[in-house]
């Protein structure tokens, strides 16, 4: 009798731990997660965005038109040094939930690689003047990536070799999730 209450007891734990395994969508609208090598997954921690501008100070002098010679530079900033989450350099896989996976992957999300300054991840979202010599660009997206439908409502994405230093993945400019990639 306690054999066979032990074997059912290891029957239900392997369906259980099968059945969460086989799950590793992230729960809610703009989540993203990381899957290991294991095939676990590792939910990335949404990190505060603030923008901040800076501009050449001709703008500020008194003549006309010598606002056209003002240069512009916008960028993301996020306190701290690095992320939360950090994984090894290489082949990373992310999974990202979207409101549904029929747009084209890059209108729904970009993902980010930040420079370290001081204590802030920092990226160069936009830079430019209309006669500073400078063209106005600007860029969400600066990590390249392959990306396919996965579930009802998620994209699988490949980045084939991921480089040391601080990534962001955009689904909100406000709140972005972030990790680390190490040596």
């Amino acid at each position: 009798m306690k054999k066979i209450l032990l074997s059912a007891v290891m029957v239900a734990m392997s369906i259980i731990c099968f059945a969460q395994s086989a799950n590793i969508e992230p729960e809610y609208i703009g989540q993203v997660v990381i899957v290991n090598s294991d095939s676990t997954t590792t939910l990335l921690q949404k990190e505060e965005v603030k923008m901040k501008t800076k501009s050449t100070k001709f703008g500020l002098i008194p003549v006309p038109g010598s606002g056209f010679l003002d240069k512009t530079k916008a960028k993301y900033v996020i306190k701290g040094k690095e992320a939360p989450v950090s994984v090894k350099a290489g082949r990373i896989t992310l999974i990202v939930k979207a409101a549904n996976n029929e747009e084209e992957p890059r209108k729904v999300f970009g993902i980010m690689k930040f420079d370290v300054e001081k204590k802030e991840r920092t990226y160069l979202m936009a830079e430019g003047g209309v006669m500073s010599g400078t063209n106005f660009t600007m860029n969400f997206s600066n990590v390249p990536f392959v990306t396919k439908k996965y579930g009802k409502n998620c994209y699988l994405v490949v980045i084939e070799n991921a480089e040391p230093g601080e990534y962001a993945v955009n689904t909100d400019f406000s709140n972005m999730s972030t990790f680390s990639v190490k040596e």
